[in-house]
């Protein structure tokens, strides 16, 4: 690393006296929030998001959300996707061979539970017997943006987090390796690397999988209550303008969720659109705003708001909906798409026991593991196979399209457009010009 690039991650004592408040802030959201994809809500009015915590606050890095390149006013993008080729990670002295352990930091409700003991993890526990590793499981990631101001210091420092293996979400991956925090894979360890399903195994944020294994995918979709409304929703149109909507209505805080949605709405594609574009979808958003159509844009609470009848309909994570299992809560992918997402696996710097978190990810590539986690956290299979596992694990399962998406509602799902740090602030302020 360049004296110039490590001099960018030496914070001034005000930044870091923000960080921190900030990383209280969001551990308070956090702790009232409901299940594990639901962003954790900032800020006065609620609106700034985790995804836009991370990529203001956080030195330096890139500011990407998922596939495609800048094409805003048709100009090219102002950064790589990727970093360059020479940020490969820094080993630390790998103690795999002699201790058997792997300490991994997870999201909360986002791995199998045992029905008789809340402490133990079948899949886990499968792994120990077959390998002799143990594994340390931690739910200490509630937010992304949380966590990295947790980590930065240390990798910063050039010190070992304490963590072999995280989990994190698509957009946090070109930040780590822009910063040079997490490390190339030994795929030697990972025979089962060609497992992954073709929309997992060559991701703009990390072209070849060459750093990340993929834990869990899912969508951003539309969920009703069938109890209040005699009419079912099967367009994102409707949120914006149905009548008998008026004011029952809730939104996402995130900014990239919500646009695009209104994108979608207006005929576009979230995974490239221009600032006109852009600007349409603010203005789509205005106008319902105006009309009194939304009663909230919502972060970590939405699912209470939306359980409690407080709102009628709403965007959600699919996997959320899915975990609720109940049958007036309906979910539906809209007729015009949805927003895609995934999360990752992936080794930060100084890791203790790196081939043994290799060893872990290997083991989750299987098909029949991966259906055994997919069955329990209710997230879209990573693994080929896992489907056909699936069908014989849990037939109920295998034929939500929550879980297992139908070939329509996996095209006709995109990803938010890549987009520079300057022009996510320019896009946020706008945002938050509407929702605040």
């Amino acid at each position: 690393m360049s004296e110039a690039v490590r001099s960018a991650h030496i914070a001034t004592p005000q930044q870091l006296e923000e960080a921190q408040e900030q990383a209280q802030l969001l551990a308070r959201a956090a702790q009232a929030g409901s299940l594990r994809r639901s962003s954790a809500t900032y800020a006065q009015s609620a609106a700034v998001s985790r995804r836009s915590i991370l990529r203001n606050a956080a030195v330096g890095g890139l500011a990407v959300a998922g596939a495609g390149s800048l094409a805003a006013c048709g100009t090219a993008p102002a950064h790589k996707t990727v970093p360059v080729a020479q940020a490969t990670g820094h080993a630390g002295t790998d103690y795999s061979a002699t201790e058997k352990v792997i300490n991994f930091s997870n999201w909360p409700a986002y791995i199998d539970i045992d029905s008789k003991d809340k402490n133990k993890h079948p899949t886990l526990d499968e792994f120990k017997a077959q390998t002799g590793i143990t594994v340390n499981y931690t739910e200490d990631i509630n937010d992304n943006n949380e966590f990295y101001t947790t980590i930065d210091p240390m990798l910063a420092g050039g010190k070992d987090t304490g963590r072999d293996l995280m989990v994190l979400s698509d957009y946090m991956i070109p930040k780590l390796r822009e910063n040079d925090y997490i490390q190339k894979l030994d795929l030697a360890n990972i025979p089962n690397h060609g497992n992954m399903t073709a929309q997992m195994a060559n991701v703009p944020v990390d072209p070849g999988r060459q750093y990340t294994v993929p834990w869990a995918s899912g969508f951003t979709v539309i969920a009703y209550n069938a109890k209040l409304i005699s009419t079912p929703i099967t367009s994102i149109k409707e949120l914006f303008t149905r009548p008998d909507l008026k004011g029952k209505v809730s939104l996402m805080a995130e900014m990239e969720d919500t646009v695009a949605f209104a994108l979608m709405a207006l005929g576009k594609d979230p995974s490239k659109f221009t600032d006109d574009d852009f600007n349409a979808a603010i203005a789509y958003i205005q106008k319902a705003k105006d009309a009194g159509q939304v009663r909230a844009y919502s972060g970590n609470d939405y699912l209470s708001d939306f359980t409690q009848g407080n709102t009628v309909v709403t965007m959600a994570y699919s996997g959320d909906v899915a975990a609720l299992g109940i049958d007036y809560l309906k979910t539906v992918f809209p007729q015009e798409g949805s927003l895609s997402w995934y999360d990752n696996m992936c080794i930060p710097n100084y890791a203790r026991h790196k081939t043994n978190a290799e060893k872990l990810m290997n083991y989750y590539l299987q098909p029949k593991v991966a259906a055994e986690l997919d069955d329990y956290i209710n997230y879209i299979p990573v693994v080929e196979g896992a489907v056909d596992a699936l069908k014989t694990l849990d037939s109920t399962a295998a034929s939500n399209p929550l879980i297992v998406p139908t070939p329509q509602e996996l095209t006709t799902a995109k990803p938010f457009m890549a987009i520079t740090v300057a022009k996510l602030d320019e896009y946020t302020k706008k945002y938050l010009q509407v929702t605040g």
